[in-house]
């Protein structure tokens, strides 16, 4: 073979070689892709708020709680700032501040409202009416929401329930009561149905804001007083200042307070919130009358250390406050249909109840 043939054949394997060797040559790897912006964070919904309760209270230091609990669970999406008595808005006014858009979110009395609605303190109590338990029940599947809602839905308010607590001391007072004649001419604080049927019995009734009532019985402005339950009372040092303590629960057979919320911000707010905040305003409502009867039987037992004198009121007193209470609500639901709703709902449901079960 020629010199000249073999180099031709050695060039075709080199050009053969090169050119396998260049499809084997991986493709040159993609540039990444761009990273992605960062995300939005999400906002942050604050609310202001204000109870009735004063600070240093344990029901305002559950007010608090529940803020925290609804920060916590909501992962810092809605933060609640709580606020006691007369922080913001005046005590008992929380209505017209959340109606107004002065605070966002309240927890407070139905019963300070009645000169709005004759119907409203049904909501926080009836004389001789609802158990707690009955009172709970009634609220959830009675129709009691319905009715509070019925009765707010002209207002810029949501309401909610906010704590079911135990039957209010039926009085402090710093005279003793031996039969119905001694409520005649005696100088109470109150704020309810209770009021008005005391007065109907001859005593001077006023109503003042929670944190003014030890002064006033100090001072001698006032005898007697009743504004919830026995640790309650004792946290505002009643003690001090009424000898006698008497324990009843038919003046006040138990106590709701709700919350309200602006309704502007309730409808701005996701419904995931809204769920949210639902749940958590019904079982602290819950939780905390599990605790408040522990509390209050703890403080029973402090009043009588004290030396206070802690008995039931005297029979007479008390039946002629129911014959009273049944006459005065026939009154005011002759003269306003909401009120003979809201009162005919909850006499229907306590005798459904009773009727299969006489003591929930």
């Amino acid at each position: 073979m020629s010199k000249k043939l073999i180099c031709s054949l050695v060039l075709v394997v080199v050009l053969i070689i090169s050119l396998a060797a260049a499809c084997a040559k991986p493709a040159p790897a993609p540039s990444p892709a761009p990273a992605p912006a960062p995300a939005e964070p999400e906002e942050v919904i604050e609310w202001v708020g204000q109870a009735h309760d004063e600070a240093g209270q344990r029901a305002y230091e559950h007010f608090v709680y529940v803020a925290n609990m609804v920060a916590e669970a909501s992962d810092g999406r809605l933060v609640f700032k709580p606020n006691p008595a007369g922080a913001i808005a005046p005590t008992t006014e929380e209505l017209d501040a959340v109606n107004d858009g002065t605070i966002d979110y309240a927890r407070t009395a139905t019963a300070y409202w009645a000169g709005i609605w004759p119907a409203a303190p049904s909501f926080t109590f009836t004389v001789a009416g609802l158990s707690p338990m009955e009172q709970m029940a009634w609220w959830v599947g009675g129709g009691g929401k319905q009715l509070a809602e019925k009765m707010v839905q002209d207002y810029n308010v949501k309401i909610f329930c906010g704590q079911f607590r135990t039957p209010e001391v039926f009085l402090h007072t710093t005279v003793p009561l031996k039969s119905v004649d001694d409520i005649k001419g005696l100088k109470i604080r109150t704020a309810g149905d209770d009021g008005t049927i005391f007065s109907q019995m001859g005593a001077a009734v006023t109503m003042l804001p929670g944190g003014e009532v030890y002064e006033a019985m100090q001072r001698g402005v006032i005898d007697a007083a009743q504004l919830t339950g026995p640790a309650g009372n004792w946290d505002l040092a009643l003690q001090e200042v009424a000898d006698y303590v008497y324990l009843s629960p038919v003046r006040q057979p138990a106590e709701t307070v709700h919350n309200i919320i602006n309704k502007e911000k309730w409808n701005a707010l996701p419904p995931s919130l809204q769920k949210l905040v639902q749940e958590i305003f019904f079982a602290e409502a819950v939780s905390w009358y599990t605790q408040v009867m522990s509390f209050d039987i703890e403080a029973v037992k402090k009043f009588k250390d004290y030396g206070n004198t802690v008995e039931p009121p005297p029979q007479d007193l008390v039946d002629e406050l129911v014959r009273l209470a049944d006459k005065f609500y026939e009154e005011k639901g002759a003269e306003d249909a909401l009120f003979a709703e809201v009162y005919n709902s909850i006499r229907q449901y306590r005798e459904d109840v009773r009727e299969a079960w006489p003591r929930l």
